[in-house]
Order: C-alpha cells, then structure tokens, then sequence
C-alpha cells in the first residue's frame, strides 16, 4: 500500500456537504483532498425523485444542480479523486485507506451521506417490479392501477399524488398516527379523492409469488388486520446514515447518526461530519451546502489550535 504525503483534511464524500466543505478549505488554504466512492460529484442527489425546490442554482433541474457543483468542484484539480471508495479509516493515527493508497491527515471530514432503507424480503424491483422504492420510472405501468404507498413524508406525499394523477386509487399507509409531509403536501393529498389515508398502520406481508397479488397491514393500536388488493407498492421507508466506516470510533447518536456539536465536532477531537449523516440531520441540500461551509471554518479552528 502506498503512503500518501500529510493533508491538513481529507474529505469523505463528494456530496453537497463534502463539496462545499472542499471549496471552503481550498479558499482558505488548507491542503485537502476529497474522496469519493463513485465518479461523479453530487451523492444522493441522483436518487432525489423531485426538483430540489430550495438550491437557487437548481431552478432548472437535478441534473443542473449536479453541473453546478461539478464546475465548482473543478478549481479543486487533483485534489479531487473520484473511484476511491474508503475501506477504513483510523481516527486516531490519523490514516484513511482507499485501493492501494494510505492518506495521512491532520483532520477528517466525513459527509458520507445516507442510503435509502429497504426492507429485507422486499428489495426493489421484486414480485416482476410491482414493488419499488421510486416511483417515477414506472408511472405508466403503474397508472389506473389500485397502489398502496408505504411512508407519511414528503416523498411518500408526493409519489402517492403523482400516482393518483394516473388515474390510480392509492392508499397511503404511515405508521404515525398524522402525515409528517408538508402542510401544502398533506393538503393535497386530503384534498384528493383517489388517495386514502391509512395512519397508525403498518406493513405486515406482501402477498403473491411472481406478481403482486395483494398485501396485509395491521393497525397499531387495535391489532386489527386487513388485506388491500393492491398491484403495486411504493416504500418510502426512511434512510439510514452510512457510518460503517466509524461506528466503533465515533459517538453516534440514538438514530444512528454521528453525533457533533454546534460546531459539527466530533467525539473524536481531529474529526467531524457534515450532512445527512449528522445525528437529527434536515436533509435537505441547502443545509448540507451550509453544513460543509461550516464544518471548514471549523477543521480551520482546529487546525489553528493542534500541534
């Protein structure tokens, strides 16, 4: 394995967190160095199914936003190493491994974002593609179809809405007893007559074998089972943060994620973390674009300050 030269900070992570953290540290002089796993800039941004709403530069689409930072990200040369997924990291020698190399660093900065949650005997695409966590690919297959929707966010809102624009009656099941979707969101969803409301109930069985044939919920109060003749279900079940790397190094919070302070500091004085994988994080791209902002200022503080 080949050892690199010291960095001040390495990166892990070319989100929108990482990538604002990596402009920030550049700006003011810090020598840092962004890994990412993939090979693009830009992380969940592919697997957002709207129009990020609240990104002025995003006004006309995902895949603009995306160019945006990869213009930006372009000041950052070879500081900037695509295809290097990280495989361990060692917080207290200060070593980041990926492939065959060895960085040495005076701070981390983890931005390793989250992945959508599946349920184990439900991945995507199964009983021939009636179930899926994204909806948008197969609205025409899906339309006039009775659909249920799985999740009270905003996404399960607006999946749920965009179905019942086909022309399919949709229930929407959460297992709170409210919507947790924006008001405008739960609105409309209350305001449309092709979508019922399922709240406090959850998901028990998917029946079938090749196809879907129907699935089994239960209220979580009474206990009471049901069987919905339903064609197709949308999961909106939530993500979860990537914190493999660190889970025995870090303080992670009660959710799972990293835990930080105001000044997005770590259990770990030399590492910090930005974004959705922060503990509470709002993901929203606009905070992880500040959160980076931020978490620079603060390696800077620190770098300041140690030896």
């Amino acid at each position: 394995m080949r050892d690199e030269a010291p960095h001040d900070v390495v990166v892990i992570g070319a989100g929108a967190a990482g990538v604002s953290a990596a402009i920030e540290c550049f700006d003011i002089q810090l020598d840092v160095l962004v890994l990412e796993a993939t090979s693009k800039v830009g992380g969940q941004i592919d697997q957002i199914p709207h129009t990020v709403r609240n990104v002025a530069t995003a006004r006309d689409g995902n895949d603009a936003l995306v160019d945006a930072l990869a213009r930006h990200t372009s000041i950052l040369g070879d500081r900037l190493k695509f295809d290097q997924t990280v495989t361990r990291i060692d917080l207290a020698a200060g070593l980041v491994e990926a492939g065959a190399h060895r960085y040495r660093t005076r701070s981390v900065l983890v931005t390793t974002g989250s992945r959508r949650r599946e349920l184990e005997n439900a991945p995507d695409g199964s009983f021939g593609g009636d179930v899926t966590y994204l909806v948008e690919p197969h609205l025409a297959r899906f339309a006039g179809l009775p659909i249920a929707v799985f999740g009270g966010g905003d996404s399960a809102a607006l999946d749920a809405l965009a179905l019942a624009a086909t022309g399919s009656p949709v229930t929407l099941v959460h297992r709170s007893p409210h919507l947790t979707a924006r008001r405008d969101l739960v609105e409309r969803v209350r305001a449309d007559g092709r979508i019922t409301e399922m709240a406090g109930s959850k998901l028990d069985k998917l029946v079938g074998s090749d196809r879907l044939q129907g699935i089994d919920v239960s209220d979580h109060s009474t206990g009471e089972h049901q069987r919905l003749d339903v064609r197709g279900v949308v999961l909106k079940i939530g993500r979860e943060q990537r914190v493999e790397l660190v889970r025995d190094q870090l303080n992670l919070g009660v959710r799972g994620g990293i835990a930080v302070d105001a000044e997005l500091r770590t259990s770990d004085p030399r590492t910090f973390a930005a974004g959705d994988v922060v503990e509470g994080a709002y993901e929203r791209i606009a905070t992880a674009v500040g959160q980076g902002s931020l978490a620079a200022r603060s390696i800077a503080t620190y770098l300041r300050s140690s030896p």
